[in-house]
């Protein structure tokens, strides 16, 4: 029969890796109390469901963007400034240098200014 303090180290341990899961559902934008406790209960599945769980939001400042306009702070799917109602450019993959999203940027700005003439912000 198992004494009672081992049976508190037991318990401790688990406690401690519920911790492991908890963290790195935290780091992914979950709940910590939650993926803890399920840690802690059945750490063996925990800890591979929480491994290849994906990213809320793929990190807290992606999910936001400035509109290059109006400076307005915008969601990232936005295509449409709500503030300054001008389409948002669009730079493509990540393989688009500075200097074609320029002149990108430029387009856009002079697209707007065809279709809204003698319009000022």
């Amino acid at each position: 029969m198992m004494e009672i303090s081992s049976i508190f180290v037991l318990i401790f341990l688990a406690m401690l890796l519920g911790v492991i899961t908890g963290a790195i559902a935290q780091s992914k934008g979950d709940s910590f109390m939650a993926w803890w406790l399920f840690g802690t209960l059945l750490f063996i599945i925990a800890l591979p469901m929480v491994l290849i769980m994906p990213a809320k939001g793929a990190g807290r400042n992606s999910t936001r963007k400035i509109c290059p306009y109006c400076q307005s702070k915008l969601a990232s799917n936005v295509m449409k400034c709500p503030e300054c109602k001008r389409s948002q450019p669009d730079v493509g993959a990540a393989t688009v240098n500075s200097w074609e999203r320029t002149v990108g940027g430029v387009d856009e700005v002079a697209k707007w200014a065809k279709e809204h003439p003698g319009e000022e912000k």
